[in-house]
């Protein structure tokens, strides 16, 4: 007598994914009736009577006599596919409380890690030289200081900031609208294979599918909702890039936009961005602030205090030593050092550009920090 294979939870997550017609929605209703994936499996179909259509019970019924765990299973085995649902450990947290949240994901190399920051860059595919040219410097930039970019592998600003970023040495993840195994645009696929090497491809729809116009507003809500912050690079008015961005808002994301000329239709997305509150991005430094600010929970740093505070502030320095002082600022989120000279002098603590690349060498040498460039970031087991 031949042993019963025993599946796992996940492995039942991938056969519940895969009923045509159901969706994220429809497997949410099942999973918070009270069932897990293998219930569902295993449970009669008039349970599900009043918690999905009978369309849906139809379909579910189908796949579930045609499914095949191991062919599928070998499936992804063969093309270096990994299916990640949410009651996957694995699965990214920062993905769990957006709006329609994506039951499960498939990836090509490997997901973002939840300990560094992610940026998502978008803009224009027929984007300009300057666009061009504004993309590769963030996607370098960014890389350098250790912050993992993503986007969506299209052509113009997507590819190329993604591309200047892998070239840098950094991670990169390009979350697609079709299967994690199909290249699209085909010109992108020296960038795709790049991912799969340094960072990731990453779909919710399963391999083989090609890609549709009405799939990439859907991946856009990943995009956003795995990075901390969105950057646009010349983007028109009305564009796919705003999908985005109002997707990142309602996902309470940060929006910074590069500001362009206001004769350069291609800027007028971004400027109008800027002109109704989001923040500005002149250069790489401008991000990492904004990420510092986040990872801190911090507003800017202000120049100038309120009168009641600097009493405290300067008792403070004398209770701490400035390395002790600029550990404070320093955190996992990179940081230059002119940063941590601009946050030194808003604590109404003076130093000059020497001084400081001293104390920064020190802490580097003790283990404390770690220098990526012309960054510094704090070592995570300290």
């Amino acid at each position: 007598m031949t042993e019963q294979k025993i599946y796992t939870e996940n492995d039942y997550a991938h056969w519940l994914f895969n009923v045509p017609g159901l969706g994220n929605r429809g497997i949410d209703k099942l999973l918070c009736n009270g069932m897990n994936c293998r219930e569902v499996f295993e449970a009669d179909a008039k349970e599900f009577k009043g918690i999905i259509t009978d369309k849906q019970i139809k379909s579910l019924e189908q796949t579930r006599r045609n499914w095949d765990f191991e062919k599928e299973a070998l499936k992804l085995s063969k093309k270096g596919i990994s299916f990640i649902s949410r009651i996957d450990e694995r699965f990214p947290e920062k993905l769990k409380n957006i709006p329609d949240p994506p039951f499960a994901l498939y990836v090509r190399g490997k997901l973002p890690d939840p300990d560094k920051p992610c940026v998502a860059i978008i803009g224009a595919r027929m984007c300009s030289e300057y666009g061009r040219y504004m993309a590769r410097n963030f996607g370098r930039g960014l890389a350098l200081a250790g912050v993992q970019v993503i986007s969506g592998m299209a052509r113009g600003i997507d590819g190329i900031s993604q591309k200047a970023a892998l070239e840098a040495g950094g991670t990169s993840y390009g979350i697609v609208g079709s299967g994690v195994d199909i290249c699209y645009p085909e010109e992108n696929m020296d960038v795709y294979r790049q991912l799969c090497e340094n960072g990731g491809v990453i779909s919710e729809f399963p391999p083989g599918t090609y890609p549709k116009a009405n799939f990439f507003p859907m991946r856009n809500r990943i995009i956003s909702g795995l990075a901390d912050v969105v950057l646009v690079i010349e983007a028109r008015e009305k564009s796919g890039t705003q999908i985005t961005v109002d997707t990142a808002l309602e996902q309470g994301r940060d929006v910074l936009a590069v500001p362009g000329r206001i004769t350069d239709r291609l800027s007028d997305g971004c400027n109008l961005l800027i002109s109704q509150g989001a923040g500005v991005a002149l250069g790489v430094d401008d991000v990492l602030g904004r990420l510092w600010e986040i990872q801190k929970g911090l507003e800017p740093p202000k120049k100038e205090k309120a009168e009641e505070n600097e009493e405290q502030d300067s008792m403070r320095v004398f209770s701490k030593t400035v390395e002790d002082e600029i550990m404070d600022i320093i955190d996992v989120i990179p940081v230059s050092a002119s940063q941590i000279l601009e946050n030194l002098n808003s604590k109404e603590i003076e130093l000059s550009i020497p001084q400081l690349m001293s104390h920064l060498m020190e802490l580097n040498y003790k283990g404390k920090i770690i220098q990526e460039g012309v960054y510094y970031r704090k070592k995570m087991d300290v």
